[in-house]
């Protein structure tokens, strides 16, 4: 039976690691691809941090597990989602059951951490003073020598400051690599599992630096601070070195990536696109039509942004109190003006999520089942095909898929039911109302890159066939295949499949009845980590 390391490198793409690690950049990344197998990784639709690792540590599509982003929307508004919102079991959790002993460090979606055989350090939605860990007391021990853990990068990318945001990702990858040498160290485990959410920041600001088709792709910024970005991933190279130098001859090691990233070229207002053909409706009074007329004429919340920038206040508008930016926002055109009673579709989430606003599930939701639905969602369709290149004037839509023909399972109606797949995700959509007057525009913070629909899957050690077939592989496959390959059997509700193409046991695959229905009570933050949550994913650009 394998003992088995995860290493979640967010946003990871072999569009990158691979011709680094072929010219030598990355030799221990370089040196598990040469000697075990390797390839694309597919993850969820929309490809977003959120609902993609819980698909990985369920083994099961979105509808199965219940969370489908950073936010679960009910006719524009919002509320967060946490560790309680997973309505299946985790890997570490079915592997507790069993009496392994696991460890899981900084993966998202595990706050509030669930007790288990082992330790839980929470991820990137866990609040900074909050319970992170469990136990609770697992990481005073090492302060004094470690320094504190790190949640979060300190450091809010804007133009000029490269050379420090990058410097504070390094320290921040540093410090985990740190914690997770001697969390190795000090705790027997079968199964072990570290993350690593740098790379994604730094991805999602810069990826202008290493593409050179980019729009904004500068030759000089690039020599002088491409090396400082390639850096992050080389630090998280050196750390995978020194954990496999604590390995012994009967561990797997499995580097993987919850999704793979590329070129972000434009922002697409949807709402405003819904509003233009009649699909969203506002409101008739004279305040929200004189918010739209001042919207209409440029009065937004981009050019609101780029005042703040140019008077260089933009790190400290996470100072001010939540409800201060809310009643900020709320003077600009917002989903506060919607008429529900009128509207028929809404767009809400971070790349190109489509709600239908569905009786039952909106608060006035006005589309109604059957028939109706089919007809409000084909309407829908159609009007969005009409969406074009800003530059070509081709239509900018590659692919519209349907929700449920991603999803299903008991939980499958939370989830949008549309997705749009923009100019190969160059183009995603504002995630809440709308940013600027235009429909299309370009992104209010600045980011170059954004997710793409696969990431890396990187196997090695023991029941791993070198050189083996990757081909289909999916972010949902490995929860069943790390069971198989400590000798387990798989639930058999998991949609994943065991990739047999890469494990290599010598054993059939068995299957169980799930042990645990991982369907207790589900719990929201307190009011004032929900606000420090909030903050942080707008800060990263996930909520605008």
């Amino acid at each position: 039976m394998s003992r088995v390391l995860v290493i979640g490198i967010d946003g990871a793409t072999l569009d990158l690691l691979g011709p680094w690690a072929e010219a030598g950049d990355l030799p221990n990344l370089g040196r598990l691809m040469a000697e075990g197998t390797y390839g694309p990784l597919e993850s969820t639709l929309p490809p977003v941090t959120a609902p993609a690792w819980p698909t990985f540590a369920t083994g099961k599509n979105p509808g199965k597990h219940g969370v489908f982003d950073f936010i679960r929307p009910t006719g524009g508004q919002f509320e967060l989602v946490n560790a309680s919102s997973l309505r299946a079991a985790t890997l570490w959790e079915i592997l507790s059951a069993a009496g392994s002993r696991v460890g899981i460090m900084n993966v998202p979606i595990t706050y509030p951490p669930k007790p288990v055989n082992g330790f839980v350090i929470g991820g990137m939605l866990s609040p900074a003073g909050g319970a992170f860990t469990y136990p609770h007391d697992l990481l005073g021990r090492y302060e004094e020598d470690l320094q504190p853990y790190r949640i979060a990068p300190s450091v809010q990318y804007k133009e000029g400051n490269e050379e420090s945001f990058i410097a504070d990702l390094v320290e921040l990858v540093d410090r985990r690599g740190q914690y997770a040498l001697r969390l190795m160290e000090d705790h027997r485990y079968e199964f072990l599992m570290f993350h690593f959410q740098a790379t994604d920041v730094l991805q999602h600001a810069l990826w202008k630096l290493v593409d050179r088709s980019h729009p904004r792709y500068d030759g000089d910024a690039a020599l002088r601070h491409g090396p400082r970005f390639q850096s992050v991933f080389r630090r998280i190279d050196d750390t995978v070195g020194q954990m496999m130098d604590r390995l012994d001859d009967e561990s797997t090691v499995i580097v993987m990536s919850d999704h793979g990233f590329g070129p972000l070229h434009y922002t697409v207002n949807v709402n405003l696109f819904l509003l233009d053909r009649g699909l969203l409706q506002l409101k008739g009074g004279a305040w929200t039509q004189l918010k739209t007329n001042l919207f209409r004429a440029g009065l937004t919340p981009a050019s609101f942004w780029h005042l703040i920038e140019r008077v260089g206040l933009q790190n400290y508008v996470w100072q001010v109190s939540k409800s201060t930016r809310n009643r900020i926002v709320s003077r600009f055109l917002s989903f506060d003006d919607v008429d529900w009673g009128r509207t028929v579709a809404y767009s809400i989430g971070h790349v190109g999520q489509i709600y239908l606003n569905r009786k039952g599930r909106e608060p006035d939701g006005i589309v109604g089942p059957g028939e109706e639905y089919e007809v409000a969602r084909r309407r829908v369709m159609e009007e969005l095909q009409g969406l074009r290149h800003p530059e070509s004037g081709e239509s900018l839509v590659d692919d519209l898929v349907p929700g449920d023909r991603v999803v299903h399972g008991p939980y499958a109606s939370r989830g949008a039911d549309l997705h749009l797949v923009l100019d190969g995700y160059r183009a995603i959509a504002f995630p809440l109302f709308a940013a600027d007057h235009r429909i299309i525009t370009s992104q209010i913070r600045g980011d170059s890159g954004c997710h793409r629909r696969h990431g890396l899957l990187i196997a090695w050690g023991e029941g791993i066939r070198p050189g083996g077939d990757v081909t289909g592989a999916r972010i949902m496959d490995l929860a069943p295949t790390i069971l198989h390959l400590m000798g387990l059997p798989v639930p058999d509700d998991m949609d994943g499949r065991v990739l047999d193409g890469v494990a290599s046991t010598g054993r059939s695959v068995e299957y169980c009845r799930e042990p645990l229905a991982g369907d207790g009570a589900e719990d929201g933050l307190s009011p004032e980590e929900s606000a420090q949550v909030e903050e942080r994913l707008r800060s990263l650009g996930y909520l605008g």
